[in-house]
């Protein structure tokens, strides 16, 4: 107690003063008067009022000590538990409150502080509760977009990097977070675009196309990278968020569709030009009969070309489309192979090849449409007699395999090459493998509708090749349940009704 009361900066001194200065102003008015008025008196009675003055004196220090010390500690305490907490709410601890059992001033005062502390850890929980939900929500955003994403502050340190980019690029945000993005990301065209953004010198968003090759792809990816500045609410700029978005297939259609003009404009000038050329020659006079034959068979000859090209390339653009009208039935693949050679078998004769066909005579019947699966087996046919040497063999096989029937057309032909096994369906392409092909007129487009019909019945076609040792092209058509037929004709009654 005697420290506190010592303590220059304490409560309890400054109320000891305070109580010493006011209980000892009327006792040293009246001690004053009294030694005034003692002089008079005799000497014993003098030092008996001298002694109990002193006393007096003495316990009025005490007492005032004694009540300073006993009000400063009822002030104290609630002072510190004030002081304490709001030490902790400077800290963020919301959950400290102040101890009071009184009524008194200091007692509402500490139900007061309490109230706001709890106001204030309620308004912190909803403000704490936002911003998870909210990086959560940018989490999640990240995680899940199709297109990469880094996020670079001014002294372009990764600050974020989503886990598409990390795939592309072969990097993983746990180690490249903070560090400088130039020595992670070597692409020139991209580190000069983030650093053109940062420096403000291109205010509107720019983009650049970077070419990759992910160590988990075959093939390199092209990506289309888009920049822009992150400004904070005072205007400063906090960052650098680029994205990337893969346009590997939109470059490779508009190659395909260069490709595609490029291909039909030759495929069409050449039987043209033969028309046009020999035309010419048949209004020469001097042309002799024989030669006008010979000259008119050729025109035929292109024309046909010709005109089966434009078919064919219709027979597709209206399958891809959705305008091809399918008209299914119950088919047996047998007879239609049947037909198709009957009608086409002078095509292997004039080579002097051999036809064997493995057909079981109890071959299930499937849901397709006749005229398109004709279409198939010609093309099939007509390709392996094509690009197979004279004396040669076709084989022609159907069978029943779980729920679907697989038919194979195999050749003893020149055979396809890997690099264009993946090709070989594609429009307009022609293997070059083989001298031999080269010299055989052909559209590119066979195949392509081929592949077309069997995908418009929901089947698959492969095929399997090696060089010089021949090709097997195979398709399987899956077997339509009842129900699924039964739904079909339904379709067709109500279209027909529909029409009438």
């Amino acid at each position: 107690m005697a420290l506190k009361i010592l303590d220059k900066q304490s409560l309890s001194r400054k109320l000891f003063f305070l109580l010493l200065g006011v209980s000892l102003f009327p006792l040293i008015i009246c001690f004053l008067f009294f030694l005034k008025t003692s002089a008079q008196a005799a000497y014993i009675q003098h030092n008996t009022a001298l002694l109990f003055c002193s006393t007096l004196i003495l316990l009025t220090i005490i007492l005032a000590a004694l009540s300073a010390l006993s009000f400063s500690k009822r002030i104290n305490e609630p002072i510190r538990q004030f002081t304490r907490s709001a030490t902790e709410i400077a800290r963020g601890n919301f959950t400290h409150k102040v101890k009071s059992s009184s009524d008194d001033e200091l007692g509402k005062l500490a139900k007061i502080f309490n109230f706001m502390t709890t106001e204030l850890r309620r308004l912190n929980e909803m403000n704490l509760n936002k911003m998870i939900t909210e990086k959560n929500k940018t989490e999640t955003i990240l995680k899940n977009i199709a297109d990469g994403v880094i996020v670079t502050d001014p002294h372009h340190k990764i600050l974020v990097l989503n886990s598409i980019a990390e795939s592309w690029f072969g990097l993983t945000e746990v180690e490249v977070v903070n560090q400088p993005i130039e020595k992670l990301i070597y692409e020139q065209k991209l580190l000069s675009l983030i650093n053109q953004v940062n420096s403000g010198s291109n205010h509107e968003d720019s983009s650049v196309e970077i070419e990759l090759k992910p160590a988990d792809l075959k093939k390199s990816i092209v990506l289309q990278a888009k920049a822009a500045q992150v400004i904070n609410t005072k205007g400063d700029l906090i960052g650098i968020v680029t994205v990337f978005r893969d346009v590997t297939k939109e470059k490779e259609i508009d190659r395909m569709k260069t490709e595609l003009v490029s291909m039909v404009a030759h495929e069409l000038r050449s039987p043209l030009t033969s028309i046009a050329g020999f035309s010419e020659l048949l209004l020469d006079t001097g042309v002799s009969q024989d030669q006008s034959k010979e000259y008119a068979e050729i025109i035929l000859k292109e024309s046909n070309r010709l005109g089966d090209l434009i078919n064919k390339f219709l027979d597709i653009s209206r399958i891809e489309s959705g305008k091809s009208q399918i008209n299914k039935t119950y088919v047996n693949m047998k007879h239609v192979i049947e037909n198709i050679l009957e009608m086409n078998m002078y095509l292997a004769e004039r080579k002097g090849m051999d036809l064997k066909i493995d057909i079981p005579d109890d071959i299930s019947t499937i849901w397709v449409d006749q005229e398109m699966m004709g279409e198939v087996i010609l093309n099939l046919f007509s390709n392996a007699v094509k690009y197979s040497p004279e004396g040669k063999k076709v084989i022609i096989l159907v069978e029943d395999k779980d729920q679907k029937q697989i038919i194979s057309v195999t050749d003893e032909g020149y055979g396809i090459s890997k690099k264009s096994l993946d090709k070989i369906f594609n429009k307009f392409y022609r293997v070059t493998d083989n001298e031999n092909i080269q010299e055989v007129n052909g559209s590119g487009l066979g195949l392509s509708l081929v592949k077309e019909i069997i995908e418009l019945h929901d089947g698959t076609i492969w095929v399997e090749s090696e060089l010089n040792k021949g090709s097997t092209f195979s398709f399987s058509i899956p077997k339509s349940s009842e129900s699924e037929i039964q739904n079909e004709y339904s379709q067709s009654y109500q279209e027909m009704d529909i029409i009438e």
